[in-house]
């Protein structure tokens, strides 16, 4: 086993035990349905909540950084029963475009952290947007919110990791879908507006049950 691997077989202990140790809850939108081929989209910060919240997905292929740094996130994907896509997710990645494509074909589900492997954040690139008009598969956001975390604000994507004994929320938005009709920035445009909202509802479930509706501010491009 490489150094890298090994890193990411210790950087999964740790994940598993963060996840066993704060308090989850799962909501789904009307249509979602999680087992069946879509493409997950969600922010790069947000990886570790996002690996919570499809882990009961059966069959799920993820795009990860060809970089030796993309092989520590690649070995904890793997041992979360991912199949792996080595490459970015811009349109010019022309060999992991490629591969996402057999995976869709074959029934998969692709997970894309859709700002990533190297932002900036909160920009998606092109590459989910082209696979899903060519296959017409539907785009399914996916966000979190928890009550305590800590955000690593040196890295590029803020990466966020829950506190033990926070409370997490994740919500799976409503599926859409992008014609091949849609210009690359309108699609740009809706999918970062549809993961920022799946973001935005994760705080509206747990402002309404655990802050009682308090007026309490919350942006999705925070850092705190």
């Amino acid at each position: 086993m490489n150094k890298y691997k090994l890193l990411g077989s210790i950087l999964h202990l740790v994940y598993r035990i963060l996840s066993f140790m704060t308090r989850k809850e799962y909501f789904y939108a009307d249509g979602v349905k999680i087992n069946e081929p879509n493409i997950i989209v969600f922010w790069h910060r947000k990886i570790f909540t996002v690996c919570n919240a499809t882990r009961i997905i059966d069959k799920k292929a993820s795009i990860v950084s060809a970089s030796k740094d993309g092989e520590i996130l690649a070995e904890l994907l793997r041992r979360e029963g991912n199949e792996l896509i080595r490459g970015s997710s811009n349109r010019d990645n022309i060999k992991s475009l490629k591969e996402a494509m057999k995976y869709a074909k074959k029934d998969y589900t692709l997970g894309i952290a859709i700002d990533g492997p190297s932002g900036p954040i909160f920009e998606p690139k092109a590459g989910a947007i082209f696979i899903a008009q060519k296959t017409g598969m539907p785009i399914v956001p996916v966000s979190s919110y928890c009550s305590k975390k800590w955000i690593f604000k040196n890295m590029w994507d803020k990466l966020e990791i829950p506190v033990p004994f926070s409370k997490c929320v994740h919500y799976v938005a409503e599926p859409f879908y992008l014609t091949k009709e849609t210009t690359l920035e309108e699609s740009i445009k809706l999918v970062k507006e549809k993961i920022h909202q799946a973001g935005n509802k994760a705080f509206e479930i747990y402002n309404e049950k655990y802050n009682k509706n308090k007026n309490v501010e919350f942006n999705e491009e925070s850092f705190k």
